[in-house]
């Protein structure tokens, strides 16, 4: 009896067949797939969903990234089990932004010496190296994650365990890098010395030279001419007036195209500057003698003579005076003259309501209640003169309180005041603002995940997953096959 021979592969095998086919090319589509998103910048892959938005570049930071035109790279400084996820990512997406700026890693433990050829302090892990054609810059680790202390009582009881806080500062210092290496011209900035001045603080320095302000002090007794680099002669809280010599020297700069700031206190006698005062008076603008008091108490903090002030419209105050604060403490009165000369334009900045009035100092003490037959009117704070010269445009900024620049005036308006002294600079020194952006506090916990965490997570995404799926393919297929 002749038996039928049964088909080598029957209905199942045909069907089992097919499941392990589609399971290979799915497996190929998921590898080929996580390839090509790993291939993506990390602005596409990662989503910042930090409270604080700690992967998120600012608007000015973007547009003044896209702008770069020339070779820069960023060398990331760590031991690869190391990394800082945060920051890495961070800086990420500003390569992803330009095609301009390269992202190299650069492992200490394999080139120890790489370091070296940029500086010769001992940089922490996780520090970056941004360099151009132009020139380069070291940010230390330690500057993008700084220390305040908040209350220095329990910082010090502790022994630095507590009472204080870390902030993120990435943006302000990347940002401040790469226009530092890109930017044509470098401004500096001259402190006069030599009449009781005041020196600048270790933070408002530390800001400025972020911004690419270069700071340096100068001493006019013994010069002939006001250095030729000068953008800005700074003299600040001057307890003596200048002598015949030096006012000759700055007149002379001015009368070039120079630029300078003022900064005096409360007890400012022009009568006892005449040199100082002359000087200024050339420009439109006499300084009261006595203390300021705001006499409308939406105006001031606490006190009358804490005072937060008018702001005006200037291009200095542009861009802060819908988001930053000023406080002028202890300030002196500036008057703009009537009349002035054709071709001098004088801006009040900053300046008091129409019901300030002038206490005068009494055996170091000024009143807070307004005398008969004082008269109300606004004061000036902080005022910008300006006026066509030979060489340029002379520029004069007055300001009237001198405390501003502490850095506890500062805190009060979180960093309003520094704000407002860097862009007069950035004024008078002709060239764009800065981008300069505080440093976030990390109040909120940011999940941290290193080296070793990531590359677990790739192992499993990349290949347990796909086969875990491929081998329940099988074992599925198995099943039906026995049937």
């Amino acid at each position: 009896m002749n038996q039928e021979k049964k088909p080598i592969f029957n209905r199942q095998a045909k069907a089992g067949t097919y499941t392990a086919v589609i399971t290979l090319v799915l497996l190929a589509v998921l590898v080929v797939v996580n390839l090509l998103v790993s291939a993506l910048p990390s602005q596409y892959t990662v989503i910042d969903t930090s409270s604080l938005d700690l992967y998120t570049l600012s608007e000015t930071t973007e547009m003044s990234v896209g702008l770069i035109d020339e070779p820069i790279t960023i060398y990331y400084i760590a031991i690869p089990a190391n990394e800082d996820f945060q920051l890495l990512t961070f800086v990420e997406r500003y390569a992803s932004l330009s095609k301009n700026i390269t992202l190299k890693k650069v492992d200490p433990t394999v080139n120890p010496t790489f370091t070296a050829q940029y500086t010769d302090a001992e940089l922490s892990e996780n520090s970056l190296i941004i360099e151009s054609a132009r020139r380069y810059k070291v940010i230390d680790y330690t500057e993008i994650y700084p220390v305040e202390v908040d209350d220095p009582y329990t910082y010090m009881m502790t022994g630095g365990a507590g009472g204080y806080s870390y902030s993120f500062a990435g943006e302000n210092v990347i940002t401040g890098a790469l226009d530092f290496v890109t930017t044509d011209k470098l401004p500096t900035i001259y402190t006069l010395m030599g009449h009781g001045e005041t020196n600048l603080t270790d933070n408002l320095t530390k800001q400025l030279q972020d911004a690419n302000l270069a700071v340096e002090s100068l001493s006019l007794l013994t010069m002939d001419a006001v250095p030729e680099d000068a953008d800005c002669i700074m003299i600040y809280a001057p307890t003596s007036d200048i002598s015949a010599h030096e006012k000759e020297l700055l007149t002379a700069y001015m009368e070039a195209g120079g630029h300078m700031m003022l900064l005096t206190e409360f007890n400012y006698d022009s009568r006892l500057t005449p040199n100082l005062a002359a000087l200024t008076s050339h420009y439109g603008i006499t300084g009261e003698t006595g203390v300021v008091m705001e006499g409308n108490n939406r105006a001031y903090y606490q006190v009358p003579y804490y005072i937060i002030p008018q702001v005006g419209t200037h291009e200095i105050t542009a861009e802060l005076a819908q988001s930053s604060y000023a406080f002028m403490l202890f300030a002196h009165g500036l008057q703009v003259q009537e009349n002035l000369p054709s071709g001098l334009t004088v801006t009040p900045l900053l300046y008091t309501t129409e019901s300030a009035f002038i206490s005068p100092v009494q055996n170091g003490q000024a009143s807070t209640v307004k005398g008969e037959g004082v008269e109300s009117r606004s004061y000036g704070l902080a005022v910008a003169a300006e006026e066509a010269a030979e060489g340029g445009t002379a520029k004069l900024v007055w300001i009237s309180a001198a405390q501003m620049l502490s850095d506890k005036a500062n805190q009060m308006v979180s960093g309003g005041n520094y704000a407002y002294v860097q862009s007069m600079l950035d004024w008078m020194c002709e060239r764009e603002q800065v981008v300069s952006l505080p440093a976030i506090v990390l109040e909120d916990p940011v999940l941290m995940v290193n080296d070793g965490a990531a590359n677990t997570l790739a192992v499993i995404l990349t290949a347990v997953l796909p086969l875990a799926i491929a081998a329940g393919g099988f074992l599925y297929w198995m099943r039906r096959r026995r049937r």
